[in-house]
């Protein structure tokens, strides 16, 4: 019995020729889509379009089969319906192809029917170690060579983020949360209903890939839970992995088996699983994009103790909250520190109360101010990374600059949360996260982003991560 090889994985992630197999001629058809996206993504690459009675399709050249084809491909993603796909993986078996996208639905997510179908899907890609991305699932993307294998025609800037995901609408969410918050996309596999390569294959392939910092997961069920929270755990010891796990309620079954033909099994047991590996959950994509992106751009702090410096306290107190569950203290500032924030606020009114969170009030609109109280709570031997907290104003500008030198200067880990909306920061957002500091504009989105950064902290502390 053939086994999957490296080599495969890496033509199916990094080929040189592809084939798109059921293209056509149609906008509103899967395979045209395809080609669409692989042409639109920018991919260096030749590109075969199959199919048995078009001659062109978006100014390509369209081939009857594989057999027809010049020169062998390395890849070919199959846009036919469930039973030809079967009858394709076969034929891109016999061609000699390394690996295989299947769109198609149709399977075991079906009923006994449809997993009859899977199983003949598995047995032909089995017999000749054929990697099958799928089938059911919107994907792969690949930004690290221009790849963009979806049935949606996109170009998303490149990070050092990628993205496992069991749903296409999940992972296209998540890929629209990320551009919002100004990031990139290195990988991202939709595994839709993991027939040969499930979530642990994934994990395992992007533990040794060097273009990949930072691991998202969006998971319903899979049928090797233990393997999958085993290689999560390993994996996570040399990068972060952020994972978010759907179906968890109570029969939740009931609608994850017709998604993607997965139990949801049990959520307290996963969670409690993943957390004694020693792996970050998110309870939302937003929240796990928000982690992921505090994880790929700043260092991890050397341990729990949190700063806030803010000039309203409320958004200081929504994060105590979430901080709190996440193991984050908030300490005391050191003596040192108090007064060295006198003489930077003076006598002034209004008076301040000088303490974490240290709430400035209307003194903190001034930047050079602001500036100076960042620095002086960086410099706190009692602070492992600080959270700064300031409100769009058409007078006050954030004081970006100001913000960056302290970070600079200290090196700690720093968050700012802007109060206002992207069209009013996202300079100052560009400015800051392409010097390594990432901005956001909720507080519970810049408090789940510190509770990962000190979640994999604590764990290199133990020896546990080797996160930089």
């Amino acid at each position: 019995m053939a086994q999957i090889s490296l080599a495969s994985l890496h033509a199916l992630f990094y080929p040189e020729r592809v084939a798109v197999i059921g293209v056509t001629d149609s906008p509103e058809r899967v395979g045209y889509n395809i080609l669409k996206s692989i042409l639109y993504g920018g991919f260096a690459g030749k590109i075969y379009p199959l199919h048995p009675r078009h001659e062109q399709v978006l100014g390509c050249k369209v081939y009857k089969s594989l057999d027809e084809l010049p020169e062998p491909v390395d890849m070919a993603v199959i846009c036919l319906n469930q039973y030809a796909t079967v009858e394709a993986v076969e034929s891109c078996g016999r061609a000699g192809v390394k690996g295989v996208v299947c769109n198609a639905g149709g399977y075991r997510e079906t009923g006994e029917e449809g997993d009859e179908l899977e199983r003949q899907l598995i047995a032909a890609a089995r017999k000749y170690g054929l990697p099958i991305i799928g089938p059911n699932t919107l994907g792969i993307i690949n930004n690290d060579a221009n790849l963009y294998c979806t049935f949606y025609p996109m170009r998303i800037p490149q990070g050092k983020i990628s993205i496992i995901s069991q749903s296409g609408g999940v992972g296209l969410t998540i890929i629209n949360l990320a551009l919002d918050e100004g990031i990139g996309i290195n990988k991202f596999i939709g595994v839709g209903n993991c027939s040969n390569f499930d979530f642990a294959d994934c994990l395992d392939y992007l533990e040794n890939d060097d273009s990949t910092a930072v691991i998202g997961v969006y998971i319903e069920g899979t049928r090797d839970a233990g393997r999958f929270v085993r290689t999560a755990g390993r994996v996570a010891r040399k990068k972060p992995v952020v994972v978010y796990k759907a179906g968890r309620i109570s029969g939740a079954d009931n609608y994850t088996q017709t998604h993607t033909g997965s139990s949801a099994g049990s959520f307290k047991l996963y969670r409690d699983i993943l957390h004694q590996y020693g792996v970050f959950m998110a309870e939302s994509p937003t929240e796990l994009v928000a982690a992921c992106k505090a994880l790929e751009l700043l260092p991890l702090p050397g341990g729990n103790r949190v700063g806030i410096l803010t000039h309203t306290a409320g958004p200081g107190v929504v994060m105590i909250d979430h901080l709190a569950q996440a193991g984050c203290v908030i300490p005391s500032l050191h003596e040192g520190t108090i007064d060295r924030v006198k003489g930077i606020i003076g006598d002034d009114n209004p008076p301040v109360v000088l303490q974490n969170p240290l709430d400035a009030a209307g003194l903190a609109f001034s930047r050079p101010t602001y500036g100076g109280l960042a620095e002086a709570m960086l410099a706190d031997d009692h602070v492992d990374l600080l959270l700064a907290v300031y409100a769009m104003h058409e007078t006050w500008e954030l004081p970006a600059a100001e913000l960056l030198d302290a970070y600079k200067k200290y090196k700690k880990p720093l968050i700012v949360n802007f109060i206002g909306n992207w069209l009013g920061c996202r300079a100052d957002r560009d400015f800051l996260q392409s010097a390594g500091v990432p901005l956001f504009t909720a507080p519970e989105k810049t408090a789940v982003a510190a509770a990962a950064l000190v979640h994999y902290g604590m764990k290199k502390l133990r020896g546990g991560v080797k996160h930089a």
